[in-house]
């Protein structure tokens, strides 16, 4: 372990954990969508606002006391949520990978019915569970057959932190370039090895417990509040599916628009990926680059449509009455440039693709 790590971690935020999600269906929704997404701006208000959609309006509760009754056990949860369609009313069509990947919504219901299916149906019964080794290990193997795991069980890992385990981390992208910052260039598996020898090694230098929860914590919480190095002047993405289709006087960001779920794929895989590199909406001129991937010799659509399609959702919207973003939550907020005025070189072509899917990249000029 470099020993810049430890050095540094002595001065950081290690501190044990304050508040909790007081539902274990509000940690299987945390685990699945906070991969690929920003977690204040969209992870949160979703979980959020299931919570309020289910009458509960004070979802978080302090660790350091005994669990109340859960809120929303997970069979009630896939009772009020019969179908992934049912769930993304609430949430959003956030996939699971931009490569053949189910909904997250999807993902949620399937590791709530595998939890129910090992008889782990709220908070309390999953901190039994992480008490029971070999059961555990069943549990978390079968929840790795579900699409979107991710290299190392990084979700999984996820998962158990939130219901309260302290000795698992998760260490994700942030927790890697920290950890490379400070000359540990390693993988996942052996970034889960270097926290826990750094846990053992702060708990002896603080003369108090720290466990690799609360390195991979503050490790986070540090590099989210890092500056970004540089302004980032280019941003690319790939998004499943055929894009939005403008081709009427109609909003494509009415509710009930047709092209509603191509709509929020776009600015679900917007949003990540201004999330991944640190962008914010731009006002100078740019280039639209789209690549189409169809599995016919023509996609069902046309460019001129498919671009101004794409355009029209990317694009800053002006606050107005007769515009209702509501069904959208956070991702209404979502744009990568002031207007669509700004486009001053357009490229788009297409290619043979096994799946209709489509690529987006927007540079300043």
């Amino acid at each position: 372990m470099s020993f810049d790590v430890v050095n540094t971690l002595v001065g950081m935020d290690l501190e044990p954990r304050g508040e909790r999600w007081g539902s274990l269906s509000y940690c299987v929704i945390d685990a699945v969508w906070s991969v690929a997404a920003r977690y204040d701006q969209v992870v949160v208000p979703l979980v959020r606002r299931v919570a309020e959609r289910n009458g509960d309006g004070h979802p978080l509760i302090d660790a350091s006391l005994p669990l109340p009754p859960d809120p929303l056990p997970l069979p009630a949860l896939l009772e009020r949520y019969p179908s992934a369609a049912a769930l993304r009313c609430d949430t959003n069509g956030q996939l699971t990978s931009t490569r053949g990947g189910i909904t997250k919504a999807d993902a949620v219901r399937r590791y709530a019915e595998v939890l129910v299916d090992h008889e782990v149906t709220d908070l309390a019964t999953a901190e039994s569970l992480m008490d029971d080794g070999k059961r555990w290990d069943e549990v978390d193997q079968a929840l790795a057959a579900v699409p979107g795991e991710g290299q190392y069980g990084v979700r999984r890992g996820y998962l158990w932190m939130l219901c309260g385990s302290e000795q698992i981390s998760k260490p994700d992208r942030m927790v890697l370039r920290w950890l490379d910052r400070h000359g540990c260039e390693v993988t996942v598996a052996e970034a889960r090895t270097v926290l826990e020898r750094a846990a053992e090694e702060l708990t002896v230098r603080l003369g108090r417990p720290v466990t690799p929860w609360m390195v991979d914590r503050a490790i986070w919480k540090a590099e989210r509040a890092r500056p970004a190095i540089g302004r980032v002047t280019a941003i690319g993405f790939d998004v499943a599916g055929w894009p939005p289709i403008k081709n009427e006087a109609t909003s494509l960001f009415a509710a009930r628009h047709p092209q509603r779920e191509r709509v929020e794929r776009l600015l679900v895989a917007a949003a990540a990926a201004a999330g991944e590199v640190g962008w914010t909406a731009v006002t100078e001129d740019i280039a639209l680059d789209v690549t189409v991937r169809s599995p016919m010799p023509r996609p069902l659509g046309d460019g001129t449509n498919f671009l101004g399609g794409i355009a029209d959702v990317l694009q800053g919207r002006q606050v107005s009455p007769n515009l209702d973003l509501s069904h959208l939550g956070e991702l209404g907020r979502v744009a990568l440039f002031a207007d669509d005025r700004q486009i001053q070189q357009i490229m788009y072509r297409v290619v043979t693709g096994d799946a209709p899917s489509y690529s987006v990249q927007v540079t300043v000029l």
